[in-house]
């Protein structure tokens, strides 16, 4: 784990960033689910700062949501190496999900799959120590259009997980956030991760906040987190426990001296109800 290196983001010229966002699933009729606390009672919230763009160490309890369920992911690539993402519990009739972007779980365009054998999610990941134990996956899901096509309107991933060595649920666990779709694009959003790049190491939870926007038919927001960070959550109408997902981190933008300036993410429309409704009660 300590020598697992950030899966690289999707690369998209000016162009296919055009094509892309005339892809991108139109809005339908908005809705979401709630989410849901662990069964072991939280920890108090504490005052939180809006860092803007310029990611902060997460400054909330380490002992409540999202501290609890956001975490850092690791697999083996599909053509070997360790790597790590970013992720978040969602809530679902299964109480087994854990979101992320489908490049966490799959290779756009060429139809392979990362191996579940290990395909690990560690919550409330700190400094190398995992609260809340190592979670394995027992599958893996994205959309067809990312895994074939990598279509990164579609790069929205899933893990559904095992229960641990006493048959708890994750969800259980940890907690597990709301998820939406069809909401607009412009929303005021909590954005977590786990940046390993630098300036960042890995090793603990970092967020921005600000207003999404529409960037070319994707979710756009401002935040200088690196590679490391994909997958990891949008929170939309957080309260400093809990939001509704709204996003992945998928892809980041760079300015001509290297700095990271930028994150899009897919929209989560119909599609994202429809992947979401397919692995619920799994």
């Amino acid at each position: 784990m300590l020598h697992a290196k950030p899966v690289p983001v999707p690369k998209v010229d000016a162009a296919t960033n055009v094509q892309l966002g005339a892809a991108a699933p139109a809005p339908g009729r908005a809705g979401k689910v709630d989410g849901t606390a662990p069964k072991v009672p939280p920890g108090g919230v504490k005052g939180l700062a809006d860092p803007g763009s310029t990611a902060a160490s997460w400054a909330g309890a380490s002992s409540s949501p999202p501290a609890t369920t956001s975490g850092k992911v690791f697999f083996v690539g599909a053509g070997g190496g360790n790597y790590v993402c970013s992720g978040s519990t969602v809530n679902s009739g299964g109480k087994n999900l854990v979101f992320t972007a489908g490049h966490c779980v799959a290779e756009g365009g060429t139809g392979r799959w990362y191996n579940t054998a290990p395909w690990i999610f560690v919550p409330g990941y700190n400094n190398g120590n995992a609260p809340y134990g190592q979670w394995t996956a027992r599958q893996l899901w994205t959309r067809t259009a990312w895994l074939n096509n990598g279509n990164r309107a579609e790069d929205i991933g899933a893990a559904v997980m095992f229960t641990n060595g006493s048959g708890t649920r994750i969800v259980d666990a940890v907690g597990g956030q709301g998820i939406e779709w069809n909401y607009p694009l412009s929303q005021y959003q909590f954005q977590l991760g786990y940046p390993s790049g630098a300036p960042f190491n890995g090793q603990l939870l970092k967020y921005c906040t600000g207003n999404s926007y529409n960037d070319g038919g994707h979710n756009g927001i401002n935040c200088n987190m690196t590679e490391g960070a994909s997958g990891g959550p949008w929170l939309d109408d957080f309260d400093g426990t809990f939001g509704w997902l709204d996003s992945v981190n998928s892809w980041v933008f760079w300015n001509g001296a290297g700095v990271r300036y930028k994150w899009n993410g897919p929209y989560f429309g119909n599609n994202a109800r429809d992947f979401y409704n397919q692995i619920a009660n799994l």
